[in-house]
Order: C-alpha cells, then sequence, then structure tokens
C-alpha cells in the first residue's frame, strides 16, 4: 500500500488566505444572524438596567454604574464569545462543515485564528453598543488616559479565551450547552457586572477572581479611576491578570487542537 504525505503547511499565503477564510466565515453568519444579534444586545442591556434599578432602591446609582460598567463590557464580549463558540462548533460538526475546514494542510493551531477573529468581532459589538449607550445615556465620569488601552485589550484576550475554551469543549463534550449557561452565569455573577468585585466578602473575591474577565475589569476600573497602571500593578491585579491571560490562553488553544486532532483521528468532525 503507498501512504501520500500530504504537508502540514501550504505556505504562508496559503495559511493566510485560510485563516482570513475562517474569519469571513464567521463574520458572514454573523450577518445572517444580525436579528439574533440585536434581540441578544437589547436583552443584555435591559437586563443589565433591571439590576442596577434593583441594587439602587429603585434609582440609578452613577457610583455603581461607574464600577459596573466595565463588568458589562466584559461580559458582553465573553459571553457572546462563548456562546457563539459553542453554537458555531456545534453547528458545523452537524452540518458536516468543520470536517471539511479541517481538511485544509494548515493545522488547527493555525486556523484557530480565524475563528478567534471573529468571535472578537461578535463580542466586540455588542459590547462597545452597550457601554455607549450607558456611558453617554447617564453621563458617567471616567478619567480616560491611553494606559486604559492596556486593561481593555488584555480584558477582551481574556473573554477570547474563555470562548475559545468552551468551543474546545464542544467538540468532546455532548452536554455543553448546559455547562455554557452555567459557566455564563458564573461570570455574570462574579465579574463584576451587577455590583463592584471589592463589595463581596474576602473568600468571594478571592474565588471571583479566578473567573474570566473579573480581574480585567478590576483593573480596568483602577485605570479608569484615574490611578493608572502603576496601582494596578502594586496591587497586584495587573500581574495577575497577564497571568490569567496567558494560562486560560493556553489551556484553550491547547484543548482545542488537542480536540480537533482527537475528533479527526476517530471521526468526530461530523455528526
Amino acid at each position: 500500500m503507498t501512504v501520500i504525505a500530504v504537508p502540514r503547511t501550504g505556505g504562508s499565503a496559503y495559511t493566510l488566505r485560510a485563516v482570513i477564510g475562517e474569519t469571513t466565515k464567521g463574520l458572514l453568519l454573523l450577518w445572517r444572524r444580525r436579528a439574533v444579534l440585536i434581540m441578544a444586545t437589547v436583552s443584555v442591556g435591559l437586563i443589565y438596567l433591571m439590576i442596577e434599578f434593583f441594587v439602587g432602591a429603585g434609582r440609578i446609582d452613577h457610583g455603581v454604574l461607574a464600577a459596573t460598567l466595565p463588568g458589562l463590557f466584559a461580559y458582553a464580549v465573553a459571553s457572546s464569545a462563548a456562546v457563539q463558540g459553542c453554537g458555531g462548533i456545534a453547528e458545523e460538526i452537524n452540518s458536516g462543515t468543520l470536517e471539511q475546514a479541517h481538511l485544509s494542510p494548515v493545522p488547527p493551531s493555525l486556523l484557530v485564528l480565524g475563528r478567534l477573529g471573529a468571535l472578537a468581532a461578535e463580542g466586540l459589538i455588542p459590547a462597545v453598543v452597550l457601554t455607549a449607550a450607558f456611558w453617554t445615556g447617564f453621563g458617567v465620569h471616567y478619567t480616560v488616559r491611553p494606559d486604559a488601552l492596556v486593561p481593555v485589550v488584555l480584558t477582551v484576550a481574556d473573554a477570547l479565551a474563555y470562548g475559545l475554551l468552551m468551543a474546545a469543549l464542544t467538540v468532546a463534550v455532548s452536554s455543553i450547552g448546559a455547562l455554557g449557561h452555567v459557566f455564563n452565569m458564573i461570570v455574570m455573577f462574579f465579574g463584576g457586572i451587577f455590583v463592584p468585585v471589592t463589595a463581596y466578602p474576602h473568600g468571594v473575591v478571592i474565588f471571583a477572581r479566578f473567573v474570566p474577565t473579573t480581574l480585567g475589569v478590576e483593573v480596568l476600573n483602577t485605570a479608569l479611576a484615574g490611578r493608572g497602571l502603576g496601582a494596578a500593578w502594586t496591587d497586584g491585579t495587573l500581574p495577575w491578570l497577564l497571568v490569567h491571560v496567558v494560562v486560560l490562553g493556553s489551556l484553550g488553544w491547547y484543548i482545542y487542537t488537542f480536540n480537533i486532532r482527537r475528533a479527526r483521528r476517530e471521526g468526530g468532525l461530523s455528526a
């Protein structure tokens, strides 16, 4: 029997086209589901507004709003990345298109970059819209300086790492829908979207800082309060945020590529 060796890469130009193709596919699907995206954005905004009225005893407490708005931004990115990551993978497995995509000689570790690009767009659109609406609508005051971009980027990276991890689990876990809802609720309740993380008891704060995006929200609040990244570095939240992003991103990347390769060997890329 003759074995034909297929090269793992087809050159940098081919790899780039494959990655862009994955992103384009995700963005086209996003456009087709734009009505769902709009309804989901409105739903998250109404839930946030309702909780803020509840916390403020029937009124909007601008101090609490200023402290929780970064949490809303982070949750919008994280929940969208998780839901769309899981849903997209599951839909491709059921339709057989995931198997077709991985007939490419480009390794899964590079193809996933295209998927992450689409997830970033799907998460940032509702996050930016909601944040801008509440920020301008209620006149929230922040001290905005260029160094605030650092926690923004790290928080988005942390949220995408979480979405990648959930997508990776979808390949191997059939009941990922239920798990996804549980994990998203954990991110919602402990991510600083309803009340500032510092309002929790000390033990809960320690637990919350292991939850995706929580550290990013804390660092972002420190930066927007005008204290700068030096204060976030001194209190330890910025170094731990960097560690969290690296660890969660590496874990999601490894589990995704491992599960894809195993599914490809065992025929699990299609229903």
